[in-house]
């Protein structure tokens, strides 16, 4: 059996980004708490994917992000919240399974999407006629080979 670094070598050989759309987007605030003092305030992103094979070589990747500004004491006491899902469509070299989506999720679907969520963010905190908030570039650690 081949293992987990050939079998994601395959799979990467020929990849490329087909598509990216826009699935889902709620955008929301609690206009009661808009003159909440910055200093008390903190952003919460969580994020999460999962995949679908279209076809042979070709993975649709469902990618999910949430932004809440909320308490910094409390996460739970939201002022303002924004959920978005993404579709990425990709061309593929091979079979996936989950031990592949696991490190393709956390580098190629996040280097992908994160700059379109960046990018969301900005612009729907502003048409709502908040403050924008700046979320830095996506960093991640490259998975390392085990011995």
């Amino acid at each position: 059996m081949a293992t987990l670094e050939e079998r994601y070598n395959q799979f990467n050989n020929g990849l490329a980004l087909v598509n990216i759309r826009t699935k889902k987007l709620v955008c929301e605030f609690d206009d009661e708490k808009l003159d909440i003092p910055p200093e008390t305030q903190k952003v919460y992103i969580d994020k999460s994917s999962y995949y679908q094979v279209l076809a042979d070589n070709f993975v649709r990747v469902f990618q999910d992000y949430t932004l809440k500004i909320a308490n910094k004491e409390n996460e739970e006491d939201v002022f303002v919240k924004i959920d978005i899902t993404f579709l990425l469509d990709f061309q593929v070299g091979g079979p996936i399974d989950d031990e592949i989506f696991n490190i393709f999720s956390e580098s190629t679907v996040l280097i992908d999407s994160w700059p379109y969520f960046r990018e969301l963010v900005q612009n729907s905190l502003l048409r709502m006629g908040l403050a924008p908030v700046i979320i830095p570039p996506i960093q991640f650690t490259p998975p390392q080979q085990q011995n």
